[in-house]
């Protein structure tokens, strides 16, 4: 629902017309791609990729995006 939100209307990420930060919203989009990884049942094979893709940080990093969306 993030990523829908996001792609289709990222004026609902800007507050008072003052888009947030690039780097926030990458940190966002990796926990969106982290939990549809993790949906799928796609797995890594590498410790890092393991690591970078795990659900729990995927879950942290969406949370961070809904409480930047949602939090005023």
């Amino acid at each position: 629902m993030l990523a829908l939100i996001i792609m289709l209307y990222p004026v609902a990420l800007s507050q008072d017309g003052v888009a947030p930060p690039h780097s926030l919203l990458a940190l966002v989009m990796l926990g969106i791609s982290a939990g549809f990884i993790h949906g799928v049942g796609f797995t890594l094979k590498g410790a890092a990729w393991k690591w970078l893709f795990h659900p729990a940080l995927a879950w942290l990093l969406m949370a961070a995006g809904f409480a930047l969306l949602f939090g005023s």
